[in-house]
């Protein structure tokens, strides 16, 4: 398929600072415009065919807008979409305005029952490399929400002391600060905040180097198709 050698060349340019950021989203953007044409699956979600990519959705009303990926099974049975926020660099702490920023375009459209689905669809971060604190304690608190049942579950594992750790526990902490700032300066209850930790994600890619393991894949998956 030579239509796809200019997607090849342009996904390989190198990260730089001057655009560095825009180079990064539009990288991103096109790694999952290649999994739509090799019929492949997205993260976060189950693995049902891309039947559409919408890029920079903020005109039909997403907040999370750099790219909304539109899953359907073939009996057309089943539906469900990703919402993505492209930043090349976040710190998922209280203070930080990228992590705001994106915290508050989530919670909108998390609470937009026109655009999303609970149960259903997913909100994600996609971002470059991870600091060693936001892996060991952001990432993984998203999975302790995924994996229990309630919100008191989620609340008690995470708040003790020999089970979890004071990374984890600052972490939550961020979420909470960004989701009050979110909701009007209005504070959100646990079952709130358990809920919308259910429904994020962070993904991680290092399409910022040449050198990149996703870039690396990416590049064999479009060899099986050229």
């Amino acid at each position: 398929m030579t239509e796809m050698d200019p997607i090849r060349k342009e996904i390989s340019n190198p990260f730089s600072t001057g655009g560095g950021g825009v180079q990064f989203e539009a990288h991103v953007q096109a790694s999952f415009a290649i999994l739509m044409l090799a019929n492949g699956f997205v993260p976060c979600l189950p693995l049902m065919p891309i039947k559409k990519i919408k890029l920079q959705g903020k005109i039909d009303g997403y907040e999370t807008d750099d790219l909304i990926v539109f899953m359907e099974r073939n009996d057309g049975s089943q539906k469900c979409k990703l919402l993505g926020q492209i930043k090349h660099s976040v710190a998922f702490t209280a203070s930080d305005s990228i992590f705001s920023d994106v915290v508050h375009a989530a919670w909108q459209d998390f609470n937009n029952t026109r655009l999303f689905t609970k149960q259903q669809d997913a909100i994600a971060i996609i971002t470059g490399p991870l600091s060693a604190a936001d892996i060991d304690g952001a990432r993984w608190i998203l999975e302790w929400a995924r994996s229990c049942e309630t919100a008191e579950e989620f609340i008690r594992n995470v708040e003790t002391a020999k089970f979890s750790s004071d990374t984890k526990r600052q972490k939550l902490q961020a979420f909470r600060v960004q989701l009050q700032k979110a909701n009007k300066d209005t504070e959100v209850s646990d079952d709130q905040l358990f809920e919308f930790l259910r429904h994020f994600h962070i993904l991680s890619y290092d399409l910022d180097v040449k050198s990149g393991v996703v870039l690396s894949l990416l590049h064999s998956l479009m060899n099986q198709y050229s």
